[in-house]
């Protein structure tokens, strides 16, 4: 259900955002037959009424209706978006104005064998104006609202109508941009920016059910939203391999300038209350024949919350957070790069929860920080996207090389720090247990480790033996390093395969 909204949100906004006229003339009937190709590209089936009145077009009964098939334990669904009416009208300069109800229902409905519903979802809007412009090839859409509201209007299952109460999200002082482009290959760019986006939350459990309730109040500041997609003519979603050979390509982005939310929910008889914040937040995901990337970054996070499980209230901040994701996807022979970066630094909670377990304060309590960068070499060697290909007990690839380019984990007066590189040989799968022999070597340097023992022990958390079996253990494969309370260690694997640390051999 939420790829196919995706979709067809997608295509819709190709009439709500657009860019300044630039190039020839288009005229009502362009515009239609390219939101049409837009429709039908995402996978919606377009039914209407049109009529011309001197050189404008009025689409009456219009009605978008599309089908989600059956996805793991999702149900089957049905997206049906309806409109009372749309003019599309003649400027006589070349642009067209498009305009548009103030509101209008999505219409999705459900069923998995035994139950059935549906949902009925509002989109509203105040002062929306949206101008087309271009070439019947190329069609720009600029767009400017004083607000667009996507809201839950009806929840409806086979008992009835449901009242949950209200799930609404707002833009505020909307502008945006579309190029929609293409014939076999259709294209649609769109940025779009606001103000402010308003997220509001009061529902609760159906009558007759728990008493559960979720409310949240939020905002995020100068909101910027952007994306394109390529889409092939006739694209058949239950065959993604040829969609992807044929240019099938999907782009988008999301980012605020700050962020606060106050929350209060009672859920299995327990209430959480509390608000969080951050400075910052961004969102980038793309997927096409050739890469799959995904990555988040946001920066001063700050959550404050009170629990029934807690007698006080309870918060915590993070300086930044990073999620850095790379896969190839292309089959080929050659090596392709892959990546995975993770940070969560500068981590720290109030004394209240540090007290719980140190209430003397032995243990130094300076920001915690965890950071890897991890880049490598691999070869897809099947079509991922091929069904059958997935099914056969093959592995679809091989793991050429892998490098740590850092490795940062800081804690509790700690630190741990490497960084290093391994390559494999595939043709090798008896050395490793069926693994790919690696050969290469990785660097690590450990400081503050006994004095957070010593710690530990003083506080009862550990028992002298345990810490006894963790020195022996960094005995055996570290050596002093050159400050006081510091390790070394090189741990690394020969072209015979063996395993030594700092020189002295493991297996």
């Amino acid at each position: 259900m939420k790829r196919t909204l995706a979709r067809s949100s997608t295509a819709i906004a190709a009439l709500l955002i657009g860019a300044p006229a630039a190039f020839a003339d288009v005229t009502p009937k362009d515009v239609w037959a390219n939101w049409m190709q837009q429709m039908q590209a995402n996978d919606l089936t377009v039914s209407a009424t049109e009529t011309m009145q001197g050189n404008d077009l009025k689409i009456s009964d219009l009605k978008m209706t599309g089908e989600v098939p059956e996805i793991e334990d999702q149900p089957a669904s049905n997206v049906e978006i309806t409109m009372p009416g749309l003019e599309l009208i003649d400027n006589g300069d070349g642009t067209v104005d498009i305009k548009m109800p103030n509101s209008f229902p999505m219409n999705i409905a459900f069923e998995d064998g035994e139950d059935s519903g549906n949902v009925v979802i509002n989109y509203n809007s105040a002062g929306l104006k949206t101008t087309a412009s271009g070439e019947p090839e190329a069609v720009q859409y600029d767009t400017s609202a004083a607000s667009i509201e996507i809201a839950l209007d009806k929840l409806v299952s086979e008992e009835g109508e449901l009242d949950i109460g209200t799930v609404k999200a707002t833009l505020i002082n909307v502008k945006g941009n579309t190029l929609s482009m293409g014939t076999m290959l259709l294209k649609s760019e769109q940025t779009m920016t606001a103000e402010q986006m308003l997220i509001t939350v009061d529902a609760m459990a159906p009558e007759g059910q728990a008493d559960d309730y979720v409310k949240l109040n939020g905002s995020l500041r100068n909101v910027t939203i952007g994306g394109s997609s390529a889409i092939p003519k006739d694209v058949d979603y239950e065959d993604m391999s040829a969609a992807m050979k044929n240019g099938f390509a999907i782009e988008a982005e999301f980012s605020h300038a700050g962020s606060e939310m106050d929350f209060d929910m009672l859920m299995d008889q327990g209430t959480l209350v509390g608000n969080q914040s951050s400075a910052s937040g961004e969102f980038t995901m793309s997927f096409d024949a050739e890469t799959f990337r995904l990555g988040t970054k946001s920066s001063d996070a700050k959550a404050t919350a009170k629990s029934d499980d807690l007698p006080f209230p309870v918060s915590y901040s993070m300086g930044e957070t990073l999620f850095d994701l790379v896969v190839p996807l292309a089959m080929d022979d050659a090596e392709q790069n892959v990546k995975l970066a993770v940070t969560l630094a500068d981590f720290t909670m109030d004394d209240a929860l540090w007290n719980l377990f140190d209430r003397d304060a032995q243990l130094q309590r300076d920001p915690a920080t965890v950071s890897f960068d991890i880049t490598g070499k691999v070869k897809v060697l099947a079509d991922l996207f091929d069904k059958e290909t997935l099914t056969e007990d093959v592995a679809p690839g091989e793991l050429s090389e892998v490098t740590l380019n850092n490795l940062t984990v800081r804690a509790a007066g700690a630190e741990l720090t490497g960084a290093g590189a391994f390559t494999f040989d595939n043709s090798d799968l008896v050395t490793f247990g069926g693994m790919p022999r690696p050969e290469g070597a990785i660097d690590l340097a450990l400081t503050g480790a006994n004095k957070l023992l010593d710690t530990l022990v003083a506080m009862n958390l550990v028992g002298q033996d345990d810490v006894m079996g963790a020195r022996m253990m960094m005995g055996m494969f570290a050596v002093p390093g050159e400050g006081e309370d510091s390790l070394k260690s090189t741990i690394e694997v020969n072209s015979e395969g063996h395993v030594l640390a700092n020189g002295m051999r493991l297996q």
